[in-house]
């Protein structure tokens, strides 16, 4: 199966990010809290506690291994801030396969909060959970700006195992919108 990647720049990622905050503000009024789920939504998360004027808190939950490996939905670091009687913003990159979403919304649940609305950058039609806000739809493998390594590690592991050449490798990253530097970064410190 060929994986078809989306390439978001930091601008892009930044105006998504805006006209998501926008759309919140127009719709859905005010919120006490955001909840972003690490490590996806942190970014994200980050930038709508500006945009939205409130405070932002953490859960952790995980569940890839590898581009298209998804491992257990695992919560591994609990709310420390109460939401009991609250409206909460819960925020995460993508609505990918929709697991995380849903495990989110499970947990935060028991903790009372008045009402929880979601939002993602990315929305997947596959995913089964469609968040109340989205800032585009893709079925793609997204390459954010805020995790270069990660990603050329991923590709790199995956083009090596099909016999690919590091040139081949360079080449594909290049026309992805991978920058030399970070390539050259990844090689330097984590591909020897």
């Amino acid at each position: 199966m060929v994986i078809r990647y989306l390439h978001i720049s930091w601008k892009e990622y930044h105006t998504l990010a805006r006209k998501l905050a926008a759309s919140i503000l127009d719709q859905s009024g005010q919120f006490d809290e955001i909840v972003a789920i690490s490590r996806g939504g942190l970014t994200l998360g980050h930038l709508l506690t500006d945009f939205l004027r409130i405070p932002i808190a953490t859960i952790t939950i995980q569940s890839y291994s590898d581009i298209q490996t998804r491992g257990a939905v695992q919560l591994t670091a609990k709310l420390s801030t109460p939401i009991k009687g609250k409206r909460v913003l819960l925020v995460d990159d993508v609505a990918d396969s929709g697991k995380t979403m849903k495990r989110a919304m499970g947990y935060l649940r028991r903790l009372g909060p008045a009402n929880i609305t979601t939002v993602t950058m990315f929305y997947k039609s596959r995913s089964v959970f469609r968040p109340d806000f989205f800032g585009s739809i893709t079925n793609k493998w997204i390459l954010f700006p805020y995790e270069p390594i990660e990603m050329i590690l991923l590709i790199t592991k995956q083009m090596e195992q099909e016999g690919k050449t590091k040139a081949q490798i360079q080449t594909f990253l290049e026309k992805l919108g991978v920058t030399d530097a970070e390539i050259a970064f990844a090689r330097k410190h984590h591909l020897r």
